[in-house]
């Protein structure tokens, strides 16, 4: 189903979903409650529709350099429309499930185990039937003495093991019921992901478009895939990246429909 198909359906469910059973006749209050309990359903089923075909229709923005925020906040604000979210939320979110308490008490391999764990959990709210689980090896054994210390290792191994796409899988399926809620039916969804580090921009920029792999799997979600840099950036990213030195309206404006023309 396209996305306005999905939604005119939600529209249509949502007054039973969200109907007061205790009004009424009371002689009639088991046919309001299957009424409800239906409606529920068929809303929570077309959400999750919505969520893959919002995913199927998206474009991938990954935004780096110096003005990256600027540039964030005004191609996400009314003028241009554009969703964004923080590509760093996946991996805050799966460390803010171990408890606070082990951090400093609890080695890398031990809070290792317990984020392989976590991740099975997500991976199931992301709907993934497979995926590659985390192993530990010395490449990660580093002084944890914090959340955020474990963040950046759990990050390292995801990004290595499991792929960045899960990534982008997480920032659109986060982003549903804001667009469920804005009435979001276009054929194209622009998604901004802003990072200050630089490696991690051009892993996104690399692994999230659509590719061959030379045994012939395809990898990757999308062939959309652009990579910005507002503001200063090393000169390797520069050379790959639709580059915005002064971040206006104008500007962005500009990188906006350059990049629009290239949506395949």
């Amino acid at each position: 189903m396209s996305l306005s198909t999905i939604l005119k359906e939600i529209e249509t469910n949502r007054p039973n979903a969200e109907m007061d059973v205790a009004m009424g006749n009371p002689q009639t209050l088991g046919g309001r409650q299957g009424l409800k309990r239906a409606a529920t359903e068929a809303v929570k089923r077309l959400t999750l529709d919505y969520r893959k075909e919002l995913l199927a229709s998206t474009s991938f923005i990954v935004v780096t350099g110096t003005a990256r925020d600027s540039f964030v906040e005004l191609a996400s604000g009314d003028t241009f429309g554009c969703f964004s979210s923080d590509p760093e939320r996946f991996f805050k979110d799966l460390t803010s499930r171990i408890d606070s308490r082990l951090f400093g008490r609890e080695g890398a391999k031990q809070l290792f185990n317990i984020a392989d764990n976590i991740l099975y959990d997500k991976a199931m709210e992301l709907d993934l039937a497979s995926y590659n689980g985390l192993a530990f090896n010395d490449k990660y054994n580093r002084g944890v003495k914090t959340a955020q210390d474990f963040e950046v290792i759990v990050r390292d191994a995801i990004v290595d093991q499991v792929g960045s796409e899960i990534v982008g899988i997480d920032a659109v399926y986060s982003l549903a019921t804001a667009a469920i809620k804005k009435g979001h039916e276009a054929s194209v969804t622009p998604v901004i992901l802003g990072t200050d580090d630089e490696k991690f921009a051009l892993d996104l920029y690399k692994n999230l478009k659509t590719r061959i792999l030379s045994d012939g799997m395809k990898t990757g979600l999308t062939p959309n895939v652009f990579l910005v840099v507002a503001g200063k950036a090393s000169k390797e990213v520069q050379k790959l990246g639709e580059h915005v030195k002064a971040v206006n309206e104008a500007s962005v404006a500009e990188a906006l429909t350059s990049i629009r023309n290239r949506v395949q």
